[in-house]
């Protein structure tokens, strides 16, 4: 990259220039730097974290995308836009800022053949989700070093190990770079087209987490990189960036509960409406078949997390064991508690026997009569117990008894930035910030209470490869 040194700005060790500089190196960021040096820009892209753990979010997902496609591409029912848009909005209950969701959707099917067109491999999902997402079969971190040796075979420059600290504002309020703390020191890099923001959340920061989230977001379980620190988000609006979005709720999931505390990845159970979920007194605390899984993976976690004591169990029998769905969706990180009778089952996982005795009996004895089918909301739900099951109501009478202990993790932060359709920042007055852009998890008014699975790496890939070309055509 072209070194400037011989003038380095006050405090600086070294200076470099380039046309386009990304901050962060997941899906968002590799797909904004790609589509820079497409439109014929030079790009530097700065990862905080060292080459063997790049990638942020991204390399810990399985990396599923939401997108509309016809049905005859893998034999599924059509998903259009507008569907997609619909239930965007819907899960945010109508706050998702409606300009954003329509870009993010309008957009979504052009940007995943752009990734097969760059090599990407795709499969198939689960039967009941296969008519709006596809999965990448190499996972987030085969995607992560694609599009890696895809920017590194069109030229750009990586620098790993290297921190933004605070953007570089110019006399006309132009964001012209970024100050990093990199292994040279501390260094400026210029942009002349655009700096792009697209360093995560702040899940990975402790007090961020618990200034916004809650006390008891200190001992929440991080399922992505430790790298995602908030950096951008306060540099961002150190320099006049308004804030956007609900910057008090966060992404989640059902996990095992003895998952590793920090970059856990995919320890998932997404099974749970297969069976029952009960408190440490025996007691069920929520409708386990609301909906499909993934419009209420990240609600069901949270209540774990915050109302139902922090950890919970989730319960079995062999007729969901034994089932191939079963098997697809866990990834448990030890062996299940297994138990012969309901009482044994108590003694194992130290609930009150008496308690959860009649949990199951009450439950068996409330379930009514209908077709059992996991592909679509059956109604085979529960009559006179609170809460109901409404969907995918079956007895837990076939032992042994399968039982995992679950809590709820962190993977992003909802609160972010306020942008535009071209993923431009907006500043505190209302104005676009000039030069600066963001992508990903550090964009607000998204997400909101909720999360629709599969949205939020295609989120990142759309709107990083807007900010790319947008910003590599302001280049001098």
């Amino acid at each position: 990259m072209p070194d400037l040194s011989s003038s380095p700005r006050a405090g600086a060790a070294a200076r470099y220039a380039t046309d386009v500089l990304v901050v962060g190196g997941g899906i968002a960021g590799l797909s904004a730097a790609i589509s820079a040096r497409e439109a014929g820009a030079a790009v530097i892209l700065i990862e905080k974290a060292p080459r063997d753990q790049r990638g942020g979010n991204t390399r810990f997902a399985d990396a599923q995308m939401r997108f509309p496609h016809e049905a005859d591409e893998f034999g599924t029912r059509d998903y259009t836009a507008d569907q997609m848009f619909a239930d965007l909005m819907r899960i945010s209950r109508g706050r998702a800022n409606e300009a954003l969701i329509r870009t993010l959707c309008d957009n979504a099917r052009a940007t995943a053949e752009w990734l097969t067109a760059m090599g990407l491999e795709w499969e198939q999902g689960y039967p009941h989700t296969a008519g709006y997402r596809r999965s990448p079969k190499s996972g987030g971190q085969g995607l992560v070093d694609l599009l890696f040796r895809r920017f590194d075979g069109m030229g750009g420059v990586v620098s790993y190990e290297t921190a933004a600290v605070s953007l570089i504002v110019d006399e006309q309020r132009r964001v012209a770079g970024v100050r990093c703390h990199s292994p040279e020191g501390v260094v400026d890099i210029e942009a002349s087209g655009g700096v792009i923001l697209a360093c995560g959340g702040f899940q990975a920061n402790v007090e961020m987490r618990v200034r916004y989230l809650g006390r008891f977001a200190d001992s929440l379980i991080l399922r992505g990189s430790r790298y995602n620190t908030g950096d951008g988000l306060n540099m961002a609006m150190a320099a006049g960036a308004a804030p956007a979005g609900q910057w008090g709720d966060y992404h989640s999931a059902v996990l095992d509960a003895r998952s590793p505390k920090i970059e856990c990845g995919v320890t998932a159970l997404y099974n749970y409406q297969m069976g029952i979920f009960v408190d440490h007194q025996g007691r069920r605390f929520l409708d386990e078949g609301e909906d499909f899984r993934d419009h209420t993976y990240v609600k069901f976690s949270k209540f774990i997390v915050e109302q139902a004591g922090g950890e919970a169990w989730c319960i079995f029998d062999q007729q969901a064991y034994q089932r191939e769905e079963f098997a697809r969706a866990w990834r448990p990180v030890g062996p299940p508690v297994l138990a012969e009778t309901i009482e044994d089952l108590a003694r194992r996982i130290d609930v009150p026997e008496a308690n959860l005795v009649e949990t199951m009996t009450g439950f068996n004895a409330a379930i009514q009569p209908g077709a059992y089918d996991l592909d679509q909301l059956d109604g085979k739900r529960t009559l006179g117990i609170t809460p109901p099951k409404s969907n995918w109501a079956l007895p837990l009478d076939q032992p042994p008894y399968v039982a995992i202990p679950v809590t709820g993790g962190i993977t992003f932060t909802f609160g972010g930035l306020r942008c535009d359709t071209l993923a431009r920042v907006i500043d505190t007055r209302g104005t676009v910030m000039d030069g600066l852009y963001a992508a990903g998890e550090p964009m607000g008014e998204i997400f909101y209470y909720n999360y629709p699975g599969a949205s939020s790496v295609i989120r990142g890939a759309v709107f990083g490869r807007i900010a790319g070309r947008d910003a590599a055509g302001r280049r001098a």
